[in-house]
């Protein structure tokens, strides 16, 4: 079984997964997946991590059909593919819905959750004001979606993409409990 989960920023996608790995006893990769590219690639690892970063909207579009992204991206593609090979684990973010949408025993998660329990979140991790956990929110959320529209051409979030759509303001535990009860 391998679980995706996508999130919105601040809606402790990170947690969520190695609280459900925990309970499947499986690996959870989220930061892993950048090495794994850059090894593939190449290339540094700051700048595959950086793939949806938030920093210029602007340029966004630009930056993501550059040559040198779209090498990070087929690398990051190949590791996600390699890790779902290994076998069972829990993948979070990098689009990796999309990626291995063909595969079968895939289980998609959609995290979301009102913006001020995410901000509320981001204020904890990063010591952002109220302010500035909002405008976090906004970049981030536009970048992610941006990056999975450029290799996807489909929507960030849309529900029809994902089996599961969880409003994480019930609790990184019991978001777990319930992905955990799904996969039954």
């Amino acid at each position: 079984m391998i679980v995706t989960i996508a999130r919105e920023h601040g809606s402790a996608g990170k947690r969520v997964g190695q609280l459900v790995a925990e309970k499947l006893g499986v690996s959870c990769y989220y930061k892993e997946l950048t090495a794994l590219a850059a090894q593939e690639s190449g290339l540094a690892k700051e700048f595959i991590s950086g793939l949806n970063a938030d920093e210029n909207a602007i340029m966004r579009d630009l930056y993501l059909s550059t040559s040198a992204v779209q090498q990070a991206i087929t690398a990051q593609e190949k590791a996600i593919r390699r890790i779902a090979d290994q076998g069972s684990c829990v993948i979070v973010g990098r689009a990796a819905d999309y990626v291995l949408r063909e595969r079968e025993n895939l289980v998609r998660v959609f995290l979301h959750a009102p913006e001020d329990y995410r901000i509320k979140k981001v204020m904890e991790m990063y010591g952002d004001t109220a302010q500035e956990g909002e405008k976090s929110i906004a970049r981030s959320d536009a970048a992610r979606s941006a990056y999975y529209k450029s290799i996807s051409g489909q929507d960030w979030g849309d529900p029809h993409h994902y089996e599961l759509s969880i409003d994480s303001s019930i609790g990184a535990e019991r978001a777990a409990e319930v992905i955990c009860k799904y996969l039954g």
